[in-house]
């Protein structure tokens, strides 16, 4: 948690941790054996974890698994520590540049809380026959020279140890001084408070509180103003875009599948919302289909998205054999064979009952009925089985008598 430069600034910790280590070995030879062996590059890396530092220490090519154990701050300790750290503006500018604070190191600042432990406090633990034992051997006695080192340089192996992230710490005295006046804060040599200090504190302030305001009675802005002079949107159209807009957001929030459109799609799928059939005039001069054409191909929509809407002004091309093997699928499954299915306009259609399926855009297989004299409306139920499409067609077809 600490950059570069702040080397000066740890200096208190690292003295405060070496005197408490020197007097936890209690003078045992281990402690200059241990300095030599650090020194030759003996400790690996160092592993911090609430009440324990370990790392692997190899010495007279034998490695064993060093540890120092250490007691963990309770929480009210740490509520304590950040507490008096709160009250500090050097050590809030230090923690808002990512910086351990020096006065952490400094037992008389938080009634009798510190990062670095008593000498009393710190025990020894290896896997050499010293170690199992509990009493300090050349390799804790290395590590513990490895963690004065590492100590310079940054803070996080004993606050870790102690029981807390560095970046927790620093959050928990973030909350304390939400109300901190700015000018406060330390500033550097030449007069002026780093600007990741200011952020860091600003943006953990409480946000405010929003005004009072009595949403009900207002009235959608669109309603309110002239259309604008031609060839722009009239106030009802983009009435109409912010709704469409609204309704597209709330089904993409929602994680309801989605069906490419193209742009008569995307015009059937607007005729086909409720308020959609006051812009058939509109939509028939744009595609150039008339109003009776667009109004089976919203009820095509409906039943099948944008391939049902296209199935409605005409099948999708398929190959001859597949219409076949559709057909015999169809007979297949009828129990009993009346009226005649035939093919044509790739569509496959029995005149006698009145129903048909069309291949769609989509793969699947979509019913319609017969609605009037070579007039076919579409029904539900298109899938991927036509013998499933043309009963869901006889369905339809038995619901709705033919008209005349």
């Amino acid at each position: 948690m600490t950059g570069p430069g702040n080397t000066r600034n740890m200096a208190p910790l690292v003295a405060a941790w070496k005197q408490a280590f020197h007097l936890a070995t209690n003078g045992s030879g281990s402690y200059g054996k241990g300095l030599n062996a650090h020194r030759n590059g003996a400790v690996a890396q160092i592993h911090a974890k609430p009440g324990r530092l370990a790392a692997a220490v190899t010495v007279k090519k034998a490695t064993h698994q060093a540890v120092l154990l250490l007691p963990e701050l309770t929480g009210t300790q740490w509520d304590t520590l950040a507490g008096r750290l709160a009250g500090n503006p050097q050590a809030v500018a230090d923690l808002l540049a990512n910086r351990v604070p020096a006065v952490i190191a400094d037992p008389g600042h938080a009634c009798g809380i510190a990062i670095v432990p008593g000498a009393e406090e710190i025990t020894f633990s290896c896997s050499c026959p010293t170690g199992t034992t509990g009493r300090v051997c050349d390799h804790s006695a290395a590590l513990g020279h490895a963690v004065t080192d590492r100590l310079a340089v940054t803070a996080s192996i004993l606050l870790g140890a102690r029981g807390m992230s560095a970046r927790t710490l620093a959050v928990r005295v973030r909350d304390l001084v939400s109300d901190t006046d700015l000018d406060t804060l330390p500033a550097d040599a030449d007069g002026t408070v780093r600007a990741d200090q200011l952020y860091s504190l600003s943006a953990h302030r409480p946000p405010h509180s929003p005004p009072d305001l009595d949403l009900d009675p207002v009235v959608p802005v669109t309603t309110t103003l002239d259309d604008p002079p031609a060839p722009g949107l009239r106030a009802q159209d983009l009435a109409w875009m912010a709704q469409d807009a609204a309704d597209r957001a709330r089904a993409l929030l929602s994680a309801a599948p989605d069906q490419p459109h193209d742009n008569l799609a995307d015009t059937v799928r607007i005729l086909a919302t409720p308020h959609g059939v006051d812009r058939l005039p509109a939509a028939a001069d744009t595609t150039g289909l008339n109003e009776a054409t667009l109004r089976a191909m919203m009820i095509g929509y409906r039943h099948g998205g944008p391939a049902g809407a296209h199935a409605t002004l005409a099948a999708a091309t398929v190959l001859p054999s597949t219409l076949e093997q559709a057909r015999n699928a169809i007979r297949a499954s009828r129990a009993v064979a009346l009226g005649v299915i035939d093919i044509a306009d790739g569509a496959i259609t029995d005149s006698t009952g009145g129903v048909q399926i069309r291949p769609g855009l989509d793969g699947r297989w979509h019913p319609f009925t017969l609605w009037r004299a070579d007039e076919w409306r579409p029904a539900p139920g298109a899938c991927d089985d036509p013998a499933e499409a043309f009963r869901a067609a006889r369905r339809a077809r038995a619901a709705r008598p033919l008209r005349r």
